[in-house]
């Protein structure tokens, strides 16, 4: 029976969704909605829409209300539940501003938190624990600060958080991982031992063993051995058999190894088997082992990071003890006949290795094109090695401006800026990377936006080496505001010693904070049709004019951030002889300063 009135019908579509009824909810919602607006029962009505799966509907309904109530950290947090759910990677940003919004919204915080660790971003989930924790203080918030410090390298501060915090509560995994990680091998032993006995949890008994095989070798050989026959733990039985091949037991190991493969027979595990013949000097049992692992899973495909390695451990185990003429033959007919981005690779990592490079260019050049991002990372690496640098940056700007997702787009940002890599010395390469990254800022996680924060350091200190210390101060205070909290490789020092340097080198120390740098980024575009048809201008050249006629005036470093290259002089250069050929005047050279050439707009 529907309830009179309004109000009634109000407070039973509420009841029914803290029953759970979430359809019964939504159709009270619906029947209200009818005949008014009310932005409760919206909001509630979206919400029922989440829990009964219907997650499209959901996300038109949570945007909708986005657009309405900006500033409610609600809205915001489920419409990230919504994008999570349908892995749009839009939800990071979502959960963000949640958090942003009410600091205090403790269900925004544990999912944002739980988004974070579920994709193994454990430097953006510890401030958003540490948040909960202080908010909180509950065992499970706790255990995930404890996980998420031990996984950043902080293993003291997570026994110091758990002193703090978690005295009372049992001493689980994590307390004994952060032992383990601080070397306290004899309190990790006491710890897991006493844990074991009253869980009879196995992950706790391997942490035992573990902890037991660098403190005391001899009793966790006992130890482990005690258990192989009965043991049905895949992953202790595994560990055990890394003991032994670090004892260089490799008779034992490869007799516990059969043990382990009759309980299952993971790739893995299989290549362990390899691994040991080939160290027992079985030499063609070795090979007729990895072979036929390596066909299997050709065949499968179910996991190419797996066969990767399976094959790189072939082609070593080959070429240290066949002649190269038998490692080609038997590579080829094995690995190279199956046409995937993983037997190309590794059949040009062969060539590689043996100096054939006109060989192992035409097979990286197949691997990129089988797969664009896979093949072209290593394709370019290979072109740059061999002194191939237009080559190499014209494959890296196509893979910068295809890759569509995020996680696809930080892959290529870390070949960029790895520091023992050179693609960084490619000014045009960094300056398209830093436009791209900042695009995308808002959807970026710890590690996109540490990575951004790093190529930023690099425009930085390049700019200090051409004496442009306004660019410097520029790039160096991006880069603080986007570096991450718990940065692994950049910290805030390194920006602050170029700071310094431009302080000290600069004649005059020109002030950057008025200039709205990140507006002029955003500027819409204006037409200018007729002068572009008329003097047939380039999209650079185009954005140029349309940038100069908004702001009357530029400097070639405005330019150069609107443009994306530093190619700035002779794209301004070849505009105005395309306008003076055509008898015009549209821009005019006004003088150097700091920032390099400045240019204005002549009105015709």
């Amino acid at each position: 029976m529907i309830p009179a009135t309004r109000e009634d019908q109000k407070k039973e579509a509420f009841r029914l969704f803290e029953d759970g009824r979430y359809q019964e909810s939504f159709q009270f919602c619906t029947l209200i909605l009818n005949v008014e607006k009310d932005p409760a029962i919206e909001i509630l009505a979206a919400t029922n829409l989440y829990y009964t799966g219907k997650i499209e509907d959901a996300d038109v309904f949570f945007r909708d209300l986005a657009q309405k109530m900006p500033d409610s950290s609600y809205v915001h947090s489920y419409l990230a539940k919504v994008l999570e759910a349908k892995g749009d990677e839009g939800a990071i940003a979502e959960y963000a501003t949640a958090v942003h919004l009410d600091p205090n919204n403790q269900d925004a915080l544990r999912s944002y938190a739980d988004y974070l660790l579920s994709r193994q971003d454990f430097q953006g989930g510890i401030p958003v624990l540490k948040r909960l924790v202080q908010l909180g203080k509950k065992p499970g918030d706790i255990q995930n600060l404890m996980r998420a410090l031990i996984e950043v390298g902080e293993p003291q501060e997570a026994l110091d958080t758990h002193a703090v915090l978690s005295s009372d509560h049992a001493k689980g995994q994590e307390y004994i991982e952060a032992l383990i990680q601080t070397n306290n091998f004899q309190e990790a032993v006491r710890s897991a031992q006493k844990v074991y006995r009253e869980t009879k949890n196995p992950v706790i008994l391997r942490k035992y063993l573990s902890a037991l095989s660098r403190y005391d070798p001899p009793a966790s050989f006992d130890a482990y051995a005690s258990l192989v026959k009965e043991c049905q733990d895949c992953n202790i039985l595994f560990d055990y058999i890394q003991l032994l091949k670090t004892h260089r037991d490799y008779v034992k190991a490869l007799e516990v190894t059969r043990i382990l493969l009759a309980h299952s027979g993971l790739p893995m595990y299989r290549l362990n088997e390899c691994d040991l013949l080939a160290a027992l000097g079985e030499k063609e049992r070795a090979l007729k082992k990895y072979e036929l692992l390596i066909l299997e899973e050709l065949r499968t495909k179910n996991d190419l990071n797996t066969l990767e390695l399976i094959i790189s451990r072939y082609r070593h185990y080959m070429m240290a003890h066949l002649p190269a003429g038998e490692v080609t033959r038997r590579f080829l007919n094995v690995v190279s006949q199956d046409v995937n981005v993983v037997s190309l690779l590794a059949t040009a990592h062969l060539y590689d290795d043996f100096g054939d490079v006109a060989e192992a260019r035409s097979w990286y050049y197949r691997a990129y094109r089988a797969d664009f991002l896979a093949g072209g990372l290593e394709y370019a690496k290979f072109l740059l090695g061999n002194g191939e640098e237009r080559e190499c940056e014209k494959v890296m700007l196509y893979l910068l401006s295809n890759v569509k997702k995020n996680t696809d787009l930080g892959r290529v940002a870390s070949v960029i800026v790895n520091k023992n890599g050179k693609m960084h010395n490619l000014r045009r390469l960094l300056d398209q990377l830093i436009q791209k990254l900042t695009e995308r800022r808002n959807g970026l996680n710890t590690e996109g936006l540490e990575l951004l924060a790093v190529a930023f350091f690099i425009a930085a200190t390049n700019a200090l080496d051409e004496m442009d210390y306004a660019g410097c101060k520029y790039f160096c205070l991006c880069g603080m505001d986007v570096m991450p909290s718990h940065a692994r490789t950049i910290r805030i020092e390194n920006f602050l010693e170029l700071i310094r340097a431009c302080k000290e080198r600069s004649v005059t120390d020109r002030l950057i904070m008025d200039t709205p740098h990140a507006k002029k980024l955003v500027v819409p575009v204006l037409p200018a049709k007729a002068i572009t048809d008329q003097l047939d201008l380039s999209e650079a050249e185009q954005k140029v004019v349309e940038f100069l006629r908004i702001h009357r005036k530029a400097s070639e470093m405005d330019l150069r951030t609107l443009l994306g290259t530093r190619r700035v002089v002779g794209i301004v250069n070849k505009l105005i002889q395309k306008a003076s050929a055509q008898g015009q005047s549209i821009i005019d050279k006004k003088g150097v300063g700091e920032d390099g050439e400045i240019y204005e707009y002549i009105e015709s």
